[in-house]
């Protein structure tokens, strides 16, 4: 049983990474709009592209989150132990 809990620890340390990893280029994403919002491209194909891509990589990212909470909780969640049995 510990050996399980240590492989879905490091499951989720790499999932959390990521996530991580995705939420950054999601941010970047996000920058890249703004500016082309400034610059009036708001109608571009630029746009679309990049506000397509977000929306997507937003998808993911909530789905994986999600996976991510529920092994987390998981994790977390008390095991119950067996009682031994007392010879009479």
């Amino acid at each position: 049983m510990i050996m399980v809990n240590e492989a879905l620890q490091t499951a989720l340390k790499a999932l959390q990474g990521q996530i991580d990893i995705a939420e950054n280029a999601l941010r970047l994403y996000h920058s890249k709009l703004e500016a082309l919002e400034k610059s009036e491209k708001k109608g571009s194909v630029e746009y679309r592209q990049t506000s397509d891509r977000a929306n997507s990589l937003q998808s993911l990212i909530d789905y994986y989150r999600s996976i991510y909470d529920d092994r987390k909780a998981l994790l977390n969640t008390p095991t119950i132990e067996r009682r031994k049995r007392s010879k009479h």
